[in-house]
C-alpha cells in the first residue's frame, strides 16, 4: 500500500455558509452574530433556503429546507439570492488565491470550495503549510469579510476529509488528515454516506455486501469491490485506506481535452402539457444549438429526460443519433420531438433535459443526406451566425423567438437568472 501513497502539502479552503456571509458582509454584519438566511420569498413557501448564516447553524438552522419549514428566530433577515454578487465576491477570492500560489497549483472545486498545493512554496514562505493557510484565510477575510476553514492533508482527498470531518471542531477552524490518521479518524466513521464521493444508493449497496464502516471497505477485497462496482469500487478501495494520487498541476492538463457534452436542465416553475412543453423545448434547443456553435462542435447523440409532476411520479430519458453529426436546430428539434412522441404518457411534466454528446469537431463544408439541401443549410448557418453575433452584444433577450413571448416560454425568465437564482 505504502508504493500508491503520495506526500504532497495539500489545502482545501471552503468559505463558510458562502452566500450567507457574503450577504451580512454587505449589510456590514458579522455572519457569526447574524440571523440570516438566503431564500427568495417571492417564490413562495416552497422556495428552498439556500443558505444560513453560521449564527443560525449554531441555533440548528439548515439549508436545504423550504423557506415554510423555517421556524421563526428574533430579528431573522431573509436575503434574497444575488447570484451575480456572490460570482464577484467568489472571483475577489480566487484572487486571493492567486497571490500566494501559481494558477497552476490552484483547482476550483465550486464557487465556495478550492484546493490548493502547498508542496512548491514552504521553502518560498519559509513557513509551514498551517501558517500559509492561516495567512491565506486571513486575507480572505479581510479582503471580501468572508470567514471560512480549511483542510490540510497529504494529498487532494485527505486535506478534503481533513475540511469535512476535522475543521468544525477545531477552535482555529483548521483539520489535519495524514496517512498516519486514517485508521483512526476514518475508518470508524458511520453511515458510508458521510464519506465524500459515497452517495446514498452507493451506500445500500455497500450494506448488502456487510459493509458499514469506512474501515470495512479498507479491509475488503480490492478485487471483489472491482468485481462489484467496477472501476470505481477499486477507487473507493483506495479512498477508504487514504489514497489518491491525483495532483493538482495534473488536472489543468485534462482540463484541455475536448468537452464531451452539452446540454441544459430546468424545473418548470407549473405543470406543463403537450402543447406548452414545446415552447420550452424549441427554446432549450436553441441555446443548446448556440453552444455548440460557440465551441466548434457538433453532436452524433441527442439525450432528452422528461420528469413528470410530484404528483404522478416518474418519466423517461432517452437518446437517438444523428444521421451525421449536427448543430443544425432544425435537426435538434426533430430528434427530441421525435424521442418525446415516442415516450410520452400524457401526464403532467414538471422536469427537462436536453443533451448533446459524442462531440465531433465541426466539419468544413457540408455533407448532407439526400433529403438536405446545401442551400438550407448555408441559409441557416447565416441566419444563426447573425443571430449569435447580436445576442453576445446586445444580451441573450435581444433577439428571441415570437413563441419565448407565450406564457409557456421560460426564456425571458431563465435570462435574469444565474445557476438558476436571481443574478
Amino acid at each position: 500500500m505504502e508504493a500508491y501513497k503520495i506526500y504532497r502539502d495539500v489545502i482545501c479552503i471552503d468559505l463558510k455558509s458562502f452566500y450567507a456571509s457574503v450577504e451580512c458582509a454587505l449589510r456590514g454584519h458579522d455572519p457569526f452574530k447574524t440571523p440570516l438566511i438566503v431564500a427568495d420569498q417571492s417564490r413562495g413557501g416552497g422556495s428552498v433556503v439556500l443558505a444560513v448564516s453560521p449564527y443560525l447553524k449554531k441555533h440548528g438552522f439548515k439549508s436545504r429546507m423550504r423557506l415554510h419549514e423555517v421556524p421563526d428566530f428574533p430579528g431573522m433577515i431573509i436575503a434574497k439570492p444575488r447570484m451575480q454578487k456572490y460570482l464577484e465576491f467568489s472571483r475577489d477570492i480566487v484572487g486571493v488565491y492567486l497571490e500566494f500560489v501559481a494558477k497552476e497549483d490552484l483547482h476550483i472545486y465550486s464557487i465556495d470550495e478550492s484546493f490548493l498545493d502547498l508542496t512548491a512554496y514552504k521553502r518560498f514562505y519559509d513557513a509551514p503549510t498551517e501558517t500559509i493557510a492561516k495567512r491565506i484565510m486571513r486575507r480572505i477575510y479581510q479582503t471580501t469579510g468572508v470567514p471560512s476553514t480549511c483542510g490540510i492533508g497529504d494529498n487532494l482527498l485527505l486535506s478534503k476529509l481533513a475540511l469535512d470531518l476535522k475543521s468544525k471542531q477545531s477552535p482555529t477552524h483548521i483539520g489535519h488528515m495524514h496517512y498516519g490518521d486514517v485508521a483512526r479518524d476514518l475508518w470508524p466513521l458511520r453511515p458510508l454516506s458521510e464519506m465524500w464521493g459515497i452517495g446514498p444508493r452507493m451506500e445500500k449497496r455497500l450494506n448488502m455486501l456487510g459493509l458499514y464502516k469506512v474501515g470495512d471497505i479498507a479491509n475488503a477485497s480490492a478485487k471483489r469491490l472491482k468485481s462489484q462496482f467496477g472501476i470505481i469500487g477499486e477507487e473507493l478501495f483506495y479512498h477508504a485506506n487514504g489514497i489518491d494520487q491525483s495532483i493538482i498541476a495534473n488536472k489543468h492538463e485534462d482540463m484541455k481535452t475536448p468537452m464531451k457534452s452539452v446540454g441544459l436542465g430546468q424545473t418548470l416553475f407549473s405543470d406543463y402539457d403537450a402543447k406548452a412543453i414545446f415552447t420550452v423545448m424549441l427554446e432549450m434547443v436553441d441555446e443548446v444549438a448556440e453552444r455548440l456553435r460557440f465551441i466548434r462542435m457538433q453532436a452524433k447523440t441527442l439525450h432528452l429526460s422528461i420528469g413528470y409532476s410530484k404528483a404522478t411520479g416518474g418519466g423517461f430519458s432517452r437518446q437517438r443519433s444523428f444521421e451525421l453529426p449536427s448543430d443544425d436546430v432544425e435537426e435538434i428539434l426533430e430528434q427530441c420531438l421525435t424521442i418525446f412522441n415516442a415516450y410520452y404518457e400524457g401526464l403532467p411534466i414538471r422536469k427537462i433535459s436536453i443533451r448533446a454528446t459524442n462531440l465531433k469537431p465541426k466539419r468544413l463544408g457540408h455533407q448532407l443526406s439526400f433529403f438536405k439541401t446545401v442551400e438550407r443549410k448555408e441559409k441557416n448557418e447565416k441566419l444563426f451566425s447573425t443571430i449569435d453575433q447580436l445576442r453576445r452584444r446586445f444580451g441573450k433577450t435581444s433577439v428571441m423567438r415570437l413563441t419565448s413571448h407565450f406564457e409557456s416560454g421560460t426564456a425571458k425568465e431563465r435570462a435574469k437568472y444565474i445557476g438558476g437564482h436571481h443574478a
